[in-house]
């Protein structure tokens, strides 16, 4: 009799907790700002030397994302959270965790952004590559998102990824994806986060949407957070859907895989530039892109959200 009420307790509690409505004012207050500067700082700065594996400063970059992880009680996907791939000659991995306890069969949403950048390149003056825009900014949003989410029980599995190699042609995503689908990983839908740390043109608050056509996902996070995800017309021109991570995925498993992103081609002229650096980044509005999207991704868990592709979807 004690036992079975003692299951029964449990029983409540992960109940309560999956129907307990969050307010975004509380949850935007665990995302602080002072916290977004330090992640982002850390991960921009010249130590990490471009975050690149020729020069060595993404092996950095991934160990502070593995022992930031560790320290918030997102577990290891894989063993020391490495997905491990070879690209130029050089061994790389995605930094990959789980939010609880991974249920194989369970239906599975993955949040993730690329960590890696240019590097050093060989030109006169500033020769080193931080990338805080492209994508410091981004890994910052993962990581932080993880950690709130992290602080709660889901019936879902939750898996967070930081990419290697994107910019030598999505390699990390890729490798992750085919492995994800051998693994026979129920994937419901992919967020990606790249580049975050200029206000879009539209306004405070807001980012687009890669394959905005393809799936409700804007439809279903607009619901939650209302004008937080808009439409941005170039993204169709220049065939953004397929240009970042998320494509890798969406390539794999056919679900909604899409890209949140503030860089819209008018606001920011340091993409692939030296002067991409953490100094020239909006900290105030992308730390409330990020507590706002952790809050819509809260509210989409709690009331297990069915995102699905449009049945006449095109790329």
């Amino acid at each position: 009799m004690k036992n079975a009420l003692l299951l029964l307790s449990c029983f409540i509690t992960v109940q309560l907790i999956a129907q307990r409505q969050f307010d975004q004012a509380k949850v935007r207050e665990q995302i602080s700002h002072k916290e977004t500067k330090a992640i982002l700082f850390t991960l921009a700065s010249d130590e990490m030397k471009g975050r690149d594996t020729k020069s060595g400063g993404y092996y950095k970059a991934a160990d502070f994302v593995a022992n930031y992880f560790e320290q918030h009680n997102i577990q290891p996907f894989y063993p020391a959270y490495r997905d491990s791939l070879v690209t130029d000659s050089l061994v790389s991995y995605n930094v990959v965790g789980s939010i609880g306890k991974y249920v194989p069969g369970k239906k599975t949403i993955l949040i993730g952004a690329h960590l890696d950048h240019i590097g050093i390149q060989e030109n006169e003056g500033d020769n080193l590559y931080n990338g805080a825009n492209d994508n410091a900014t981004g890994s910052t949003a993962v990581i932080q998102i993880a950690a709130f989410l992290a602080k709660h029980q889901w019936e879902q599995n939750i898996l967070v990824a930081l990419f290697a190699d994107e910019e030598k042609g999505l390699k990390g995503a890729y490798h992750l994806a085919e492995r994800l689908k051998e693994e026979k990983v129920n994937l419901a839908y992919m967020v990606n986060f790249e580049m975050l740390g200029i206000t879009l043109t539209t306004g405070a608050n807001q980012v687009y949407m890669t394959g905005f056509k393809l799936s409700n996902m804007e439809k279903e996070m607009n619901h939650i957070s209302n004008d937080f995800v808009r439409f941005l017309p170039q993204a169709k021109e220049l065939n953004l859907f397929k240009r970042s991570d998320n494509y890798a995925f969406y390539k794999a498993f056919k679900v909604p895989a899409q890209t949140l992103s503030t860089f819209d081609f008018q606001n920011y002229d340091f993409y692939h530039k030296a002067g991409d650096e953490a100094e020239k980044m909006e900290v105030e509005n992308m730390n409330q892109i990020i507590g706002t999207a952790a809050y819509t991704f809260a509210e989409m868990l709690r009331k297990d959200t069915a995102v699905k592709m449009y049945p006449a979807a095109v790329e």
